[in-house]
């Protein structure tokens, strides 16, 4: 995986709260709890979200000693998705259609009857089907409560910001220039001078002032 053996790119988080004493107890129950595990389509599952070991991402049943690394916290978030074939899924359940109809000498099946068959098609190839697995990772250093994941996806970050929270019951805020630009302002007291500032010249969006020059020539 890129960060145990070489570069990486992703979005810089950060925790928002102080963690508790007994920290290392609570991980290691809410890590098991929040493990990964398999997609369950009889329970009508397309999507399995959860920790593994980030150097082996089949490998969920994690402890403290497999993500812990002196004051490092090391995981891989993966995320599994079912996606049906839809013109498999219209052929599929045509043909099982036209094969009710044989077998009850009918003409039209009631729309009760047509929702059962769709149902069971889609359960039978959900059961056939192979997810699109993904592995992202996680590094937290502790101290300084900075997170980095390996995704600047927003819709990702949301699934990791809420299983984060779930697993280690602290906040996590995505670290977006103004937002760093706030808290430093806040450290510093200038919260005012941040929300007077104007865009740089360098920006389009800037103000321009356009000054005309005297051409060649014309008097003054």
């Amino acid at each position: 995986m890129p960060i145990t053996v070489g570069s990486v790119s992703g979005r810089i988080w950060r925790v928002l709260e102080t963690l508790p004493p007994n920290f290392k107890e609570m991980f290691e129950r809410n890590l098991a709890r929040h493990a990964f595990k398999p997609i369950d389509p009889e329970r009508g599952q397309l999507q399995a979200v959860g920790w593994v070991n980030i150097r082996q991402l089949l490998d969920s049943r994690l402890t403290l000693d497999k993500v812990l690394f002196r004051n490092l916290i090391a995981l891989g978030l993966r995320v599994d998705r079912l996606a049906i074939n839809q013109r498999v899924f219209r052929a599929t359940l045509a043909q099982a259609i036209g094969k009710k109809l044989h077998e009850t000498e009918r003409k039209e099946l009631s729309r009760e009857e047509k929702l059962v068959i769709e149902d069971k098609v889609r359960l039978d190839l959900i059961k056939h089907t192979q997810p699109n697995t993904a592995v992202y990772e996680m590094i937290w250093q502790l101290e300084s409560g900075t997170v980095l994941f390996s995704s600047g996806s927003q819709k990702l970050g949301l699934i990791f910001s809420d299983l984060f929270s779930e697993t280690f019951q602290v906040s996590v805020e995505p670290q977006l220039p103004f937002l760093r630009a706030q808290h430093w302002a806040d450290r510093n007291r200038m919260g005012q001078e941040l929300l007077e500032l104007l865009p740089s010249p360098f920006s389009p969006e800037a103000p321009v002032d356009v000054v005309e020059e005297v051409g060649a020539g014309e008097e003054e």
